[in-house]
């Protein structure tokens, strides 16, 4: 891990626009080279974005708190805070990291199940409504523990018009927001998981202002191994020990003559590669970028000094978008 000095720390603090930026900077910045998880706790109590997820930890003390949720994002909320009494899932049982797995009809012959304030960690939109309306029925309280429009609440993007390239689609639900409130947009998705691809296909199918590639972004066009991650397809990632090949491109060359306004790259360690082989892209259009920078330590310091290298009037903007150490967004505009 290259560690750079003060005077890139200086200058990527420099580019950041406002306060809560320079704050995420500095707590995100300890915790990736310290590992002090009381910064990364300081950074989601003062700076989570996103409508209604819990602003302020704090909040939650003394409250009795669990999460619904036993997929990936319930996985996480445990790693990063324990002090729940257990979970609740509609399909998994069993435990989770040691702790049970309730159904919720076994939660709700609980006699304080009321006084719960209930955690969804669950990200995919069309399952966290119908867990909230279920939730409601009940008259059970909840807030969500990840917003479901990182990407493009940050005002100063001023999105209008856009050429949208998706890089790292999952499974389509990403573009379509973007499709569904911004008019007159295009995008290219990219999705190199051969499973996630037809998903992302079938799902954006009666779209005719999008692009299909069935590839990764990365510096080099090459063939990888690629963990796809079983159970945790958001986790799937670029990987000497993967289960499966893919093929990945360069940006500059999959995306040649087209015009592109927007990028947006969350992949699972590989966006400094993938902005490696965006440069001309970067150089020559100046889109804005919205590019995840919590996948690696390194991060933190090398996606922003190449985009900085790439257009040193970038401005810089950083969102935090999780409860835990997920969903840290780095905008360039």
């Amino acid at each position: 891990m290259r560690l750079p000095d003060a005077e890139e720390f200086q200058k990527i603090y420099d580019a950041l626009q406002d306060e809560t930026s320079k704050k995420i900077y500095k707590h995100r910045l300890l915790y990736s080279l310290l590992g002090e998880r009381e910064e990364l706790k300081e950074m989601v109590e003062t700076c989570v974005s996103g409508g209604d997820v819990v602003r302020d930890l704090k909040d939650l003390e003394g409250r009795k708190v669990c999460y619904y949720g036993a997929g990936a994002g319930g996985l996480w909320m445990v790693r990063y805070n324990r002090n729940v009494p257990f979970l609740i899932d509609r399909y998994r049982t069993g435990t989770l990291k040691g702790l049970p797995i309730l159904s919720l009809d076994a939660f709700l012959e609980l006699p304080d199940c009321k006084e719960y304030l209930i955690i969804i960690t669950v990200s995919k939109a069309e399952f966290r409504q119908e867990i909230a309306a279920d939730l409601e029925r009940h008259g059970l309280r909840y807030v969500f523990g990840f917003p479901n429009f990182q990407y493009f609440d940050l005002p100063e993007l001023e999105l209008k018009n856009e050429c949208f390239a998706d890089v790292g689609a999952l499974d389509g639900e990403t573009t379509e927001y973007f499709l569904s409130h911004f008019e007159n947009g295009h995008a290219y998705v990219l999705e190199p998981n051969p499973e996630q691809f037809s998903v992302t296909a079938e799902r954006l199918r009666d779209c005719p202002e999008v692009e299909l590639f069935p590839y990764g972004a990365y510096d080099e066009n090459t063939t990888l191994r690629f963990d796809t991650e079983e159970g945790n397809e958001g986790g799937a990632k670029v990987s000497e020990s993967g289960d499966i090949e893919i093929e990945v491109r360069r940006l500059d060359g999959l995306l040649g003559g087209r015009k592109v306004t927007f990028l947006k790259m969350d992949i699972e360690g590989s966006e400094l590669a993938a902005l490696r082989g965006a440069e001309r892209i970067i150089r020559e259009q100046r889109p804005k970028l919205a590019i995840c920078v919590y996948h690696k330590p390194e991060d933190m310091w090398e996606i922003p000094s190449l985009i900085l290298q790439y257009d040193p009037d970038y401005k810089l903007y950083l969102r935090h978008y999780s409860l835990c150490d997920l969903e840290t967004v780095l905008y360039a505009i």
